[in-house]
């Protein structure tokens, strides 16, 4: 029996959602979150691909390691703003990363009404819930803006090395493998032991792992092959309020009062830089 994409896309709603209110139940800091999520992630990832027979080639292995560094300080820094601010305003904040990578895309092929007036709301969705009024300290902020900066790059490389061919099951273990790799290399140096959190954490640590990618992504992908690209995109720029929204549920945590229009600016702006990148690429 056939999934009706709109049932795949409320799933796939709830499994992106689920990501902040994971790393709260988990209660570890964001260096430990990002390191069991990307190892989970990656096993996930690599049994698919050891089922599909599409292991990656060394090239790509090679050529993930840029994107992979720019992934992983995108988990790192947005998992460690939630210890620091509410999730509402960190969601809202990171899911800001269109408009970085439209302004990118701008400065190198031009700038469109619809760029423009994405990044002022945009970046104006960011100022407001970078207030107290939205539940952020100064630190929770420039945490989760420089978090929604390194997603910008981390697609854009991304996208270049699938450009060139790379499969998609490929370059995801490729990526996720090389985040992986970095952040276990570079926890000495940091003095940091992220595969010993508290026993407790472990579950939701694993579940972390699992529930954004496979249920969250995997159900985005279903969706594509039914629905236009910009309504399952829509849909993934709904995750503030998903996860806002669980964090109520499982946390008595509500929205802070300007949580909500800030919200709304930022998935605006996020949006619109999306849609003019598309329409750039579709070139009109």
């Amino acid at each position: 029996m056939r999934l009706p994409p709109a049932a795949a896309l409320a799933l796939a709603l709830l499994g992106i959602s689920s990501a902040a209110p994971l790393a709260r139940l988990a209660g570890v800091d964001g260096y430990t979150a990002a390191w069991w999520r990307l190892l989970v992630g990656s096993l996930a990832t690599l049994a698919a691909a050891l089922a599909l027979g599409r292991l990656p080639p060394r090239g790509l292995l090679l050529s993930s390691l840029p994107p992979g560094a720019l992934l992983a300080a995108h988990l790192a820094l947005w998992l460690e703003s939630l210890r620091h601010m509410s999730v509402a305003s960190s969601t809202g904040i990171v899911v800001s990363y269109p408009v970085f990578a439209a302004v990118y895309e701008a400065l190198a092929e031009g700038v469109t009404v619809e760029t423009l007036l994405g990044a002022v709301l945009g970046f104006a969705g960011v100022a407001v819930l970078s207030t107290p009024w939205s539940g952020a300290t100064p630190l929770g902020a420039a945490l989760s803006l420089s978090a929604a900066a390194a997603a910008a790059g981390y697609f854009i490389l991304g996208r270049r090395l699938r450009v060139k061919g790379a499969g998609v099951v490929e370059y995801t273990l490729s990526a996720y493998g090389a985040a992986w790799l970095l952040l276990t290399a570079a926890a000495p140096l940091l003095d940091a032991r992220p595969w010993s959190p508290p026993g407790h954490s472990i579950p939701y640590l694993i579940l972390l792992g699992l529930l954004p990618m496979l249920l969250g992504h995997t159900m985005l992908n279903y969706a594509l092959g039914y629905l236009p690209a910009s309504t399952v995109t829509t849909v993934a720029l709904l995750e503030p309020y998903g996860a806002s929204l669980l964090a109520w549920l499982l946390l008595s945590e509500p929205p802070p009062p300007a949580a909500l229009p800030g919200m709304a600016l930022s998935v605006a702006g996020a949006w619109l830089s999306l849609r003019g990148a598309r329409r750039r690429g579709r070139g009109g």
